[in-house]
């Protein structure tokens, strides 16, 4: 415990000096018990300096992410107020439905890495070390068939959260992936449990994964032409604890504006304004066909608008569709 109350000061203070003493009297422990802590978190890879007579100061390209150093940066009420961090799972949607979808509203899984990460349609989701999965329980009061706004909600916060932490403007190809210079940097999927006698919404797990500082090299060879990572971008890329943290804070803005009045319009405002490809000629793919079409925009229930090759519109409520090159 006085572990992790070190670590959090350590991380609100982060790039400054904290004195051992200071440290102990806020903390009401002794000075052996504070060095105790940080030596505890050094053994753990965390990198804390020390300076004789001015005190610890926790480095400013320390990368660790855990929960302490992710609660110093939300500022939520509800989404990410509880939370657990694991460094390696299957599936942060899958552990986060087996073992904790009874959990309040708004309970929180991360890891930085999946062995078995799940995609739209069945697919998996390579998700290599370097990257933030993230997995948040909702418990919606809405009716079925808005469930997508939920998917929609993810891609604009995942594109907020990436325009905050960067100088990087993310795009958005429908329905749910996270382009930059039309390398998907994020991919997102929304989970429900519905319950059987009323068809009501029992619960939703909507999971987000951010390459971060992903090493594109090290993923199979028919992706490193379709996948990027944040730090291919950034010179000086972002902590994966400051990319969490923010994803947190801006995914609660976005789902009080939906829950607000008129709030799957503003939500799809946000998320058109974001959207690649307009204007420009993709290749549709449904579960019967496959053509190129003109990306029009998307309408009031967030299904993308084509106009096909022979002038008419079409509204894709289900499929993908794929950037010509």
């Amino acid at each position: 415990m006085i572990r992790e109350k070190v670590l959090y000061e350590l991380e609100i203070n982060r790039g400054k000096q904290i004195s051992g003493g200071m440290l102990a009297k806020k903390l009401g422990v002794s000075r052996a018990a504070i060095w105790k802590a940080i030596s505890s978190l050094r053994d753990e890879g965390m990198n804390i300096t020390s300076v004789t007579g001015g005190g610890y100061c926790l480095t400013n390209d320390d990368d660790t992410i855990n929960e302490q150093s992710i609660h110093a940066l939300r500022k939520t009420k509800v989404i990410g107020s509880s939370l657990i961090v694991l460094p390696e799972v299957t599936s942060t949607n899958t552990i986060l439905k087996n073992e904790y979808s009874h959990k309040d509203e708004g309970f929180t899984v991360i890891s930085t890495r999946q062995t078995a990460g799940k995609g739209r349609m069945g697919r998996s989701f390579t998700s290599p070390d370097g990257g933030v999965y993230t997995s948040i329980l909702l418990k919606p009061n809405m009716p079925l068939e808005n469930l997508s706004f939920l998917t929609i909600l993810a891609a604009v916060a995942a594109c907020i959260t990436i325009e905050n932490c960067t100088d990087l403007k993310p795009q958005i190809k429908w329905v749910n992936d996270v382009l930059f210079d039309k390398k998907k940097l994020c991919g997102i999927l929304t989970e429900a449990s519905i319950e059987g006698e009323t068809g009501n919404i029992d619960y939703v797990v909507v999971g987000i994964g951010i390459n971060v500082r992903t090493d594109i090299s090290k993923m199979p060879k028919e992706l490193q032409n379709i996948a990027g990572s944040i730090s291919d971008f950034c010179e000086n890329p972002p902590r994966r604890a400051e990319i969490a943290a923010t994803l947190l804070n801006v995914f609660e803005e976005c789902y009080n504006i939906l829950c607000s009045e008129d709030g799957e319009a503003k939500i799809l405002k946000l998320y058109d304004d974001r959207l690649c490809c307009k204007n420009e000629t993709v290749e549709v793919y449904t579960a019967s066909e496959h053509y190129n079409a003109i990306c029009k925009g998307v309408n009031s229930a967030g299904n993308l608008i084509v106009q096909k090759e022979d002038g008419t519109l079409t509204i894709l409520q289900a499929g993908e569709i794929r950037i010509k090159v």
